[in-house]
């Protein structure tokens, strides 16, 4: 997924290490909100749904982003 992204950023390296910590807060982001769903008191299988929220999360994000560069302008 790195290289498909440093391809795509035309090998800019600050796009891999901007991926790889986009995955590491995703992997803390996610481990804190089962943890907090399990104490809350929602059960064990309440990660499952914060995982799902975040995903959803992600994605939203991830199409505004995408709309967003698809309509600006090309860059000079």
């Amino acid at each position: 997924m790195i290289t498909r992204v440093t391809d795509h950023a035309n090998g800019v390296p600050l796009a891999a290490g901007a991926n790889v910590s986009a995955s590491n807060v995703g992997n803390a982001l996610g481990a804190w909100l089962g943890g907090l769903a399990i104490s809350a008191g929602l059960g064990y299988t309440a990660p499952l749904y914060a995982g799902a929220a975040l995903v959803l999360a992600a994605l939203a994000v991830m199409t505004v982003s995408a709309r967003r560069a698809a309509a600006a302008p090309p860059a000079t």
